[in-house]
C-alpha cells in the first residue's frame, strides 16, 4: 500500500462534487510563492507544491474496501478541509470523518471552507435548516473520544465572499508570515 503522505484530506458532501473538484483542482496546481517556499514554519518547510491532495471520487474510484482506505488517508493527511454546506452538515459521512480526525489529535488541523449555509444557524430553530457546520465541527471531543457539549470555533473562509484563506494555512506558513503578506497586500491594494 501506498504511504505517501497527503497534504490535505477534502471531506464534503457528494452533492458538493463541483466544489470540491474545483477544490482539489486549485490546490494542487498552487505554487506557494517562491520567497516561501522552505521556509520553516511550527508546521515545518513550506513545500514546492501543495500535492498530494486526497479526495475520495479521485483517490478510491477502484477500491473495494472504503471504511480501512478513508481511515487511512485521514492519518497519513497533514490537514483536513470541510467544504461545509447544509448538505455537509447533515450527512453522517461527513461528520464521521471529522470525528475520526479529532480523534487523530489533530482538531487544529482542521480547515473549513463555507460554500453554503451559515455556521451555528442551527442555534435558533428558525434556521437551523441553514447549518452548514456538521455537528464534530461545532463542538469539542471528550477524553473518551465523543462528542460532547462544549462549544468550538473552527477555522473557517467563505467561499461566497471571495475569501480564501485556505492555501496560507496549508502552506504551512505561521502567524507572522500570513500578518507579514497581508500587509502587503494592503499595501498594493492601496497603489
Amino acid at each position: 500500500m501506498d504511504r505517501t503522505p497527503y497534504k490535505a484530506f477534502i471531506s464534503y458532501s457528494h452533492s458538493d462534487t463541483l466544489w470540491a473538484a474545483w477544490l482539489h483542482k486549485s490546490l494542487e496546481s498552487y505554487r506557494p510563492p517562491k520567497q516561501l517556499v522552505g521556509t520553516v514554519t511550527s508546521r515545518g518547510p513550506v513545500p514546492k507544491r501543495l500535492a498530494p491532495v486526497f479526495r475520495d471520487r479521485e483517490e478510491l474510484a477502484s477500491a473495494t474496501d472504503l471504511g480501512s482506505l478513508l481511515n487511512d488517508a485521514l492519518q497519513r493527511s497533514e490537514s483536513q478541509i470541510v467544504i461545509c454546506s447544509p448538505r455537509a452538515a447533515r450527512s453522517k459521512w461527513v461528520n464521521e470523518e471529522i470525528l475520526a480526525y479529532k480523534r487523530l489529535g489533530r482538531e487544529d488541523r482542521i480547515l473549513c471552507l463555507i460554500v453554503d449555509g451559515e455556521p451555528n444557524a442551527s442555534d435558533s430553530p428558525a434556521t437551523a435548516d441553514q447549518e452548514c457546520f456538521p455537528p464534530a465541527l461545532r463542538f469539542r471531543l471528550e477524553a473518551d473520544g465523543s462528542l460532547g457539549s462544549t462549544r468550538t470555533e473552527p477555522i473557517a473562509a467563505d467561499a461566497r465572499a471571495g475569501v480564501l484563506l485556505l492555501r496560507p494555512l496549508l502552506e504551512a506558513a505561521d502567524q507572522q508570515h500570513l500578518a507579514q503578506q497581508a500587509l502587503r497586500r494592503r499595501r498594493v491594494d492601496r497603489d
